[in-house]
């Protein structure tokens, strides 16, 4: 995935973007997020895996840098990567990246049809006896969307108010949380909350899911307030305490990820109370 990205750097003016003159980096980088959205189109395997592969690089500002994370995570978490605070037309509108990722997400595969995906999920089991390799890379899929997610909201963490002045939803990762929680839920059906903490529930089976669920529930957490107030009406300090007693036994990521967790959900009892967190 790093070579196919490093090599669009010698890519000049796309027709996909356009005629308008814009910056190479950031037509390298929307050249790049438009690349990995159409993988993951595609019906191959391996084209697929290198798509959500390339988003975990676009994502990670270490890697990808500041600039490319926040617009391939606002791909991801509002569904567009056109920066509204700019007239920038030779954007595309809709990607399908943030589809991609909650579907894999919510229901362990690539499809359009949530409704679909719900019925046959009864048939899961079966499923993967009759299809192994199929079933074990969906399993791999979702733990890089899983990742995906991470990394975009550890970048709507420290930096909402550059994302949600871009996205022209709100000027606070709290608004961009907000709404990517609303409209996760419009589009597959299903709270996104209840998800990450079933995943992180099934810590001693599935660890590493479940420490990138904890990594996504404590930036939304950190974020929203109305996401501390319902995680914590979802039973999430259990939930997560248990996560946490794994992690001290096998995993000191996700003990780390869980206590951050934890301490968010505090807060919750702060406000409640009318006492400002220290």
């Amino acid at each position: 995935a790093e070579k196919m990205l490093a090599s669009q750097k010698q890519v000049k003016n796309p027709s996909s973007l356009g005629s308008k003159s814009i910056p190479s980096d950031l037509e390298n980088s929307l050249l790049a997020l438009e690349i990995a959205a159409s993988l993951l189109k595609k019906d191959r395997m391996d084209a697929r895996q290198l798509g959500m592969e390339s988003l975990c690089l676009l994502t990670d500002p270490t890697r990808a840098g500041i600039h490319t994370a926040l617009i391939a995570s606002r791909a991801v978490l509002t569904g567009s990567a056109q920066d509204e605070s700019c007239d920038d037309e030779f954007i595309p509108e809709e990607l399908g990246i943030r589809e991609a990722i909650l579907s894999l997400v919510q229901f362990g595969r690539l499809e359009e049809d949530a409704e679909y995906m719900d019925e046959m999920e009864s048939d899961d089991e079966e499923s993967a006896n009759r299809h192994p390799e199929e079933q074990e890379h969906n399993n791999l899929l979702h733990n890089l969307a899983l990742a995906v997610l991470a990394n975009s909201l550890n970048v709507m963490e420290n930096h909402g108010t550059k994302m949600a002045v871009a996205s022209g939803g709100g000027s606070s990762a709290a608004s961009v949380a907000d709404t990517f929680l609303s409209g996760s839920k419009e589009i597959s059906s299903r709270d996104l909350l209840a998800t990450l903490l079933n995943s992180l529930g099934s810590a001693g089976q599935r660890p590493h899911d479940a420490l990138l669920s904890a990594r996504c529930l404590g930036s939304l957490c950190e974020a929203s307030k109305d996401a501390r107030r319902r995680a914590k009406e979802m039973n999430a300090k259990n939930v997560v305490a248990t996560a946490l007693d794994v992690g001290r036994r096998t995993h000191l990521k996700l003990q780390t990820a869980s206590e951050k967790v934890l301490t968010t959900l505090e807060k919750v009892d702060n406000e409640q109370e009318g006492v400002l967190p220290t």
